[in-house]
């Protein structure tokens, strides 16, 4: 009975230390995907802020459905700049985040060109680099980052704007470990087994 009970725990150690030591796998998936949208304007008070609401283009997405980003939002302070300058003007980035039915997940965003048009209807152009900071759902665990190209078009009014951006980059996620989930398979029916030996009848000889 000692020898079985030692048995067991050093199976049950067996399939704890490999869980605790096993490195989670990732993969990488380098995507394309093309947004079109609006933008509103805070323009009360100094910085100005700038709101990005845009949607995935249909077929937009080289991604996995799951991993296509739905809908794509940005808060951008800044300063109304010359053309050449930092749009975003945060030194530690701004907010981007990104959303679908299965998961969200949150970027910092650098725009290191833009150029303004100030005559009406104005075509500008903006571009930037990304980098990924946390996940929920399917982006749980994200990492990675990637570039972005902009375009505005303004009509006679603001109101008027319409917004395309496409973004390129990779985007790394933990996915399961088949040797883990191996081990614990292993050490289970181990246990399983003992458990099931010592509530077996003893034979009578």
């Amino acid at each position: 009975m000692l020898a079985t009970r030692k048995f067991a725990l050093a199976s049950a150690l067996f399939v704890s230390g490999g869980m605790t030591h096993a490195v989670s796998p990732t993969v990488t998936y380098e995507f394309t995907e093309s947004f079109i949208g609006s933008v509103s304007y805070s323009l009360f008070t100094s910085p100005y802020r700038r709101y990005d609401d845009l949607t995935l283009v249909p077929g937009g997405s080289d991604l996995p459905t799951l991993l296509q980003t739905a809908t794509r939002h940005s808060d951008t302070p800044f300063y109304a700049p010359p053309s050449g300058q930092t749009y975003c003007y945060e030194i530690g980035g701004c907010v981007v985040t990104g959303s679908n039915a299965y998961g969200s997940y949150s970027a910092r965003y650098w725009v290191d060109a833009y150029r303004e048009t100030m005559t009406l209807p104005s075509d500008n152009e903006y571009s930037g680099t990304f980098e990924f900071t946390s996940g929920t759902g399917v982006f749980a665990g994200i990492s990675g980052g990637g570039s972005f190209t902009g375009r505005e078009w303004y009509g006679a009014a603001t109101s008027d704007e319409v917004v395309t951006t496409t973004v390129v980059g990779s985007m790394t996620l933990p996915v399961p470990e088949p040797e883990t989930w191996g081990l614990m398979a292993v050490g289970l029916a181990i246990v399983l087994g003992m458990a099931r030996r010592r509530e077996s009848p003893s034979r009578t000889t």
